[in-house]
């Protein structure tokens, strides 16, 4: 049976471009279902599914999409009717990848219907601004982006190449990945950051040696919403949350925030967690202009040329304390807290810059004050890159899963 491929575009605008990937792919001996989101200019070809069909999806008939007075409303409306479109075709078999190319209006519908659609899934996003800001677009997907570099403006020797690329691209993701695994291994998510490298392979190893599998997401504000997605899908069996800094900078403002729900799935599906304040002791910013007045004058540490972190105070450090426990409070499934006492990040350790124990103890403090009896907490007198701390790590959390099974 041939795979389908579908294409996501504005058939107006671009037209002759989709038309030649729509040619090529099919020589490939692929399927293609053509999902027009234009809203103006009229179709260069028939698409297998029209704009009044998009629209419609998005809750608006079409004559009520085209607004020159608010272009925003119109393409808002082609991204919900293009999610929801994707999405339709996935779950009745009719979409094994897809594809879309355009400038920001392109990409923007193309890549929220690749949102809509489950991990695994071919997605690739032919864009002409794929060179500036893209983390609104990819958001916590599995997007492949290819950057146009010149605008996708008719057909020549530069966009004939890239559309011939990224079409190649497309096409042997389909035929040749979405790999689906079957293991009888539990899955163990965890958090993750450089800094604490130490401390992450060595649990990673013991769980593996262990007879577990482990999937890492790096603690920078995406790769928290993404760990909490994956928990929500119900595809992992326990959670190792190592780096809880996302916390931290949502509560204080930092630029690797994970949003509000952060530290909350695990809880909510029940799961075992183990919980550790894995840089919990600084606020991260970037670009570093971004510092917020009320913490001008204090010290500034670079963390990379584009990264400034500032250590959190006491206060700072009790009111994360808060929001952690109010967190986990809310959980419904074996839960653990584990603190190492010297120090929960590199640099804050007895000698070195971010080194504060009267600030680390007040977060404790707070934290333990404030969570209720049923979520155990687990205190050890390391540091959080020494080793013993890794190994007590993994201890914990099979005693958590061991209890719940």
């Amino acid at each position: 049976m041939k795979k389908t491929i579908v294409l996501v575009g504005r058939l107006d605008s671009k037209g002759e471009e989709y038309a030649f990937v729509k040619e090529r792919i099919l020589k490939g001996d692929f399927e293609v279902v053509v999902v027009d989101v234009g809203t103006r200019g009229t179709p260069r070809f028939k698409p297998e599914i029209s704009r009044a069909e998009v629209a419609k999806a998005g809750g608006v008939e079409m004559k009520d999409v085209v607004d020159r007075s608010d272009e925003n409303k119109e393409i808002q409306t082609m991204m919900r009717g293009a999610a929801v479109t994707a999405r339709r075709l996935f779950d009745a078999g009719k979409l094994d990848g897809i594809m879309a190319l355009g400038g920001s209006r392109g990409t923007a519908i193309g890549t929220s219907a690749m949102r809509a659609l489950p991990f695994g899934v071919p997605k690739v996003m032919v864009s002409s601004i794929a060179s500036g800001d893209m983390r609104p677009y990819v958001a916590t997907k599995d997007i492949m982006v290819v950057h146009s570099v010149t605008d996708i403006l008719g057909l020549n020797r530069m966009t004939r190449a890239v559309l011939a690329n990224a079409t190649a691209a497309i096409t042997g993701a389909v035929e040749q990945g979405g790999v689906s695994e079957v293991s009888s291994k539990g899955l163990i998510a965890m958090s993750s950051m450089g800094g604490v490298n130490r401390l992450v392979f060595g649990v990673q190893k013991a769980l593996e040696d262990g007879g577990y599998e482990t999937v890492a997401f790096h603690a920078v504000g995406t790769g928290g919403r993404a760990m909490e997605e994956i928990i929500g899908q119900g595809l992992v069996n326990a959670v190792l949350d190592l780096v809880t800094h996302e916390v931290t900078d949502h509560v204080l403002g930092g630029c690797y925030d994970a949003g509000e729900s952060r530290l909350e799935t695990a809880g909510a599906m029940g799961i075992p967690q183990v919980v550790v304040p894995g840089c919990i002791d600084f606020i991260a910013f970037s670009p570093p202009d971004r510092i917020p007045e009320r913490m001008k004058g204090r010290t500034v540490f670079m963390h990379t040329p584009e990264v400034a972190i500032i250590r959190a105070n006491k206060t700072e450090m009790e009111s994360v304390g808060r929001a952690m426990a109010s967190k986990l409070n809310k959980a419904t499934g074996p839960t653990a807290v584990f603190i190492p006492m010297k120090g929960f990040s590199p640099g804050n350790r007895e000698g070195r810059a971010l080194y504060d124990p009267e600030a680390d103890r007040a977060f404790a403090e707070a934290l333990k004050r404030d969570l209720r009896t049923a979520v155990r907490v687990v205190e050890m007198n390391v540091h959080i890159n020494d080793e013993p701390f890794a190994q007590r790590a993994v201890l914990l959390l099979e005693e958590l899963i061991k209890d719940r099974s």
